[in-house]
């Protein structure tokens, strides 16, 4: 039996005892169908011993037991092989060599809206985590969720922070208000909140407002969940943050001011000037949230406003673009621009 993204498998909830998902089942339930197994994965672990475990388990029953934690090296070494590009490379395989360079914006006005916000967020945070000292683990790691939330969307763009936030507010204003809310059993199911999606996700090919109805509902769960509303300090650095969000939230930031010029640099020097004629190379963004990518298209549009073909400059793509849509912008993209 080869399994390839074996990972999945694995049960994902972090409770005391691993909760085995239907495709947890059904591979193990095949699994006792063969001697020989091999289990293929980049990420075998999800962070939770008891999951792991079980997974080992269905790779070798006899070794492994579930809820018993694998907890030194020399347990794991004997079904255990990592291979990484490295180890290719040192053999001679021609892979090119992926490397990581930072770009540092220094010099920003403390009073830009991303670093006020990062401030305000900062001090929200500090206070919930105060009045929460005393709570269960679970409020605790529903109250995690949602902080995480705000900030990887503050991190994204302040567009996206923007509508997160007034989900955020309107499930505290409705919990104010007596209305009786939803909470989540367990708050490691949030997976949107978790870890976002990945290739093997389902909703990977899913439409992007449907994910993102789906990222909002778990962050109005994982509000609730916390059992806690929001006191008069809490509310002011909210009422600030949507002040300062809602006037940002369409206006280029620095990044954006950054891009004009790297793309001035790389791709079209004449950029700024009527007719500007562009190089054939090509330039990828990457963003996790729609909302994101949406700002991001509406900032690229308006810097090369004016530039020649305008218009056929830029192509967004999203996991759940028809295949007819998803082969034409491959063609494209591997097409010369002319």
């Amino acid at each position: 039996l080869i399994l390839d993204e074996a990972h999945n498998a694995a049960p994902a909830s972090g409770s005391k005892i691993a909760v085995d998902s239907k495709l947890t089942r059904a591979i193990r339930g095949l699994a006792g169908c063969f001697e020989h197994k091999l289990f293929l994965s980049a990420t075998p672990h999800n962070g939770h011993s008891n999951s792991f475990s079980a997974l080992l388990e269905i790779l070798d029953p006899t070794r492994f037991c579930r809820g018993v934690p694998v907890r030194n090296k020399a347990d794991i070494e004997p079904v255990l092989v990592r291979r990484l590009k490295e180890d290719l490379r040192r053999i001679g395989e021609e892979l090119p060599k992926r490397e990581v360079v930072p770009v540092v914006l220094e010099g920003l006005d403390p009073s830009t809206p991303e670093l006020e916000l990062a401030r305000l967020l900062k001090a929200y945070r500090s206070q919930r985590d105060q009045r929460l000292k005393g709570a269960s683990s679970k409020q605790r790691a529903a109250e995690l969720l949602v902080v995480t939330n705000l900030q990887k969307r503050l991190l994204s763009s302040i567009e996206g922070f923007h509508r997160t936030l007034g989900v955020h507010c309107d499930t505290l204003q409705r919990r104010d208000a007596g209305e009786r809310l939803r909470t989540a059993r367990d708050p490691e199911q949030l997976k949107l909140l978790q870890q976002g999606i990945d290739g093997d996700d389902e909703r990977a090919d899913a439409d992007e407002d449907s994910v993102e109805r789906e990222a909002e509902q778990e962050h109005r769960l994982a509000v609730a969940t916390t059992e806690l509303g929001a006191g008069p300090e809490e509310w002011a650095l909210l009422k600030d943050m949507q002040r300062i969000s809602e006037r940002a939230r369409y206006a280029p930031d620095a990044r954006i001011h950054y891009l004009r010029r790297w793309i001035q640099q790389h791709l079209c020097p004449d950029l700024g000037q009527e007719g500007a004629k562009w190089n054939g190379e090509r330039l990828l963004i990457f963003t996790e949230y729609a909302d994101t990518k949406r700002w991001l298209q509406e900032q690229i549009e308006s810097l090369i406003a004016g530039s020649d073909r305008e218009r056929e400059r830029i192509a967004t793509f999203h996991g759940g673009i028809g295949d007819e849509k998803r082969e034409a912008l491959k063609r494209s993209f591997n097409s010369p621009p002319e």
